[in-house]
């Protein structure tokens, strides 16, 4: 599969088998993603690449009640009470994510500080240091799609319970788990947008202004 398939193809994995990945191919996508480009060459990133079965099933347990909470916050809650739109989130994050608990593998985008910018320019250096792990990242789901590989950006779901999520893995506080994702062979890949983000997804032609802004391509 040639890069621009595994772009077009790329989609938000949320079933996957408990299929083993092997160890060539899972080297090959993490090294692909520490291509990336870095902000300054500082590399502030590592992966963690979490196998273990019980760290797993902790990890996976910690992203569903985070989906759940997200879900929570994020969907319309009409009429139902408080508490009956928790317990309708809850079972909503069960039923489209349980598989995550048997995904083999799950990695972690971190971001590790390497204070190699001045103090002037250390706010921008942050920024760049946590824009060069979301490339890592976006390099890891490419690579991935094209071994047949299923991956979901998670940002949004862990950040209820960093901390939890630092201990599970035994992360240093400073060290910050921008994103996370499962890692596996999936049920099937997606295809297509969601009924819901079909009634608002921009085509890439609304979104590319050329010249000046305003002027697209739509």
């Amino acid at each position: 599969m040639d890069a621009f398939e595994a772009i077009r193809t790329r989609k938000a994995v949320r079933q996957y088998t408990d299929r083993p990945v092997p160890d060539a191919v899972l080297d090959r996508v993490l090294r692909a993603a520490l291509q990336a480009p870095t902000g300054s060459g500082s590399q502030a990133w590592s992966l963690m690449v979490v196998r273990d079965e019980a760290r797993r099933r902790e990890v996976a347990d910690l992203v569903i009640a985070g989906g759940a909470q997200y879900f929570a916050e994020m969907r319309p809650r009409g009429d139902a009470t408080p508490e009956e739109h928790e317990t309708a989130c809850v079972a909503y994050a069960e039923k489209i994510l349980p598989t995550y608990r048997i995904a083999p593998v799950w990695v972690m985008g971190l971001l590790v500080p390497r204070h190699n910018y001045p103090e002037r320019m250390a706010g921008g250096g942050y920024t760049d240091d946590l824009l060069s792990v979301a490339f890592a990242m976006e390099n890891l789901f490419v690579a991935a799609r094209a071994e047949g590989l299923g991956t979901v950006p998670t940002s949004a779901f862990q950040r209820f319970e960093k901390d939890r999520l630092r201990a599970i893995v035994g992360l240093p506080d400073e060290i910050d788990p921008v994103l996370v994702t499962p890692l596996g062979y999936p049920e099937s890949f997606p295809e297509g947008l969601p009924p819901a983000l079909k009634r608002t997804y921009r085509g890439w032609r609304s979104l590319v202004h050329d010249d000046a802004w305003g002027n697209t391509r739509d």
